[in-house]
């Protein structure tokens, strides 16, 4: 599984990921945020954008290992 953000467009917030979930692909994760904040697919696409988070392997706690 892929963990997806879902990203507000203004400019006038921070790029901080606002919602953060686990799934297999970029297409149930809009449908789930649509769901979520009870907008048609459309309507999320206008608000907000879903992004992949890539995650780096390495642990902040072991530094460089």
């Amino acid at each position: 599984m892929s963990k997806f953000g879902l990203y507000t467009k203004s400019a006038n917030e921070s790029s901080a990921a606002y919602n953060v979930i686990d799934m297999p692909t970029k297409t149930q994760a809009e449908a789930y945020f649509a769901g979520v904040k009870q907008l048609s697919l459309e309507q999320l696409n206008d608000l907000f954008l879903v992004r992949e988070i890539k995650e780096h392997g390495k642990q902040i706690l072991y530094g460089n290992r």
